[in-house]
């Protein structure tokens, strides 16, 4: 394909830290702001990376922008960090330590996912706050069932309400469109978003309207899960997902989610009827944690350290 009419384009933007040691990122989005949407890398980087300044490669650019890419690589060296919150790969001939969704294979490689980024670590400050969801993940809640943080449903109240779905979503493409067809005629489906049904609301504050939310990850590529299922579980929602399911047993406990991946459009609906309409199963999934081990950040901060 000729992309010689595309013009390459690479973000850049600075952040000074209050030590006086400079941040320079390279490659995310547009009105990227280093000390809003990314909170949690400047308090890392100052507290555990001994270099004074670096510069650091994010995963907003594409094949038209490598001769720009390869020019600051010539001219510059690596970047001292790749970090993503996006399904790529690691581009380890660009950076020298990768931090993303992958499995490492490496020693300069680290996995660590995105839904991670917004956990209460007990070592670091959370503010500002996760203002998209209303606060930062619970730890604690995370591994306590559903029916432990919230009013229980009777089988009385089940019955007589079944509880129905919710999707908060800015597009329905691929899979998304067929599930979300698949759920709104099998047990009725909200949709949300700004195309769609706009909203001011918090997520945590729409989604524990309901009992279901639908949140299938975009695209299932390895190792990436997102922060879709842990806002629903802690908005008391059953998480509906479609993603690879080792890879969902990486991060999160299997038997407190509905994965769809992989099943035919019949067996979809009757796996959604079930838990809408079957109180045994509906009350199993609320019964179990999300998390079974305590999530550590030490493997990322002994990568950044060295």
């Amino acid at each position: 394909m000729d992309l010689s009419f595309k013009k390459p384009k690479l973000s850049f933007s600075e952040l000074r830290l209050p030590n006086g040691r400079l941040l320079r990122f390279d490659g995310f989005w547009p009105g990227f702001n280093a000390e809003t949407d990314f909170a949690l890398w400047p308090q890392l980087i100052n507290k555990y990376c001994q270099k004074q300044n670096l510069r650091i490669l994010g995963p907003f650019w594409k094949r038209r922008d490598l001769p720009l890419l390869m020019e600051k690589l010539k001219n510059e060296g690596k970047w001292d960090l790749f970090i993503t919150g996006e399904s790529r790969d690691n581009p380890t001939e660009f950076a020298k330590k990768c931090i993303g969704f992958r499995l490492p294979i490496g020693p300069n490689e680290v996995r660590f996912p995105y839904w991670q980024w917004y956990l209460n670590w007990f070592n670091l400050k959370t503010n500002p706050q996760y203002l998209r969801f209303g606060e930062h993940y619970s730890i604690d809640q995370l591994m306590q069932p559903i029916n432990k943080q919230f009013d229980e449903i009777s089988k009385k109240s089940f019955i007589a309400r079944p509880p129905r779905a919710v999707l908060l979503t800015s597009h329905l493409k691929r899979h998304r469109l067929s599930l979300y067809r698949q759920c709104k005629f099998s047990i009725g489906c909200d949709i949300y978003g700004r195309k769609y049904r706009p909203t001011t609301r918090t997520k945590k504050d729409l989604l524990s309207d309901y009992k279901i939310n639908l949140c299938p990850e975009n695209i299932a590529a390895q190792g990436y899960i997102t922060e879709k299922i842990p806002e629903a579980f802690l908005s008391g929602c059953i998480p509906i997902t479609y993603c690879n399911p080792a890879d969902l047993a990486l991060d999160f406990n299997p038997k407190a989610v509905i994965n769809l991946f992989g099943l035919s459009r019949w067996n979809i609906r009757q796996k959604l009827k079930e838990v809408a309409s079957d109180y045994e199963v509906f009350s199993k999934l609320r019964s179990e944690p999300l998390l079974l081990d305590q999530p550590t950040i030490d493997p990322l901060i002994e990568l950044l350290k060295r």
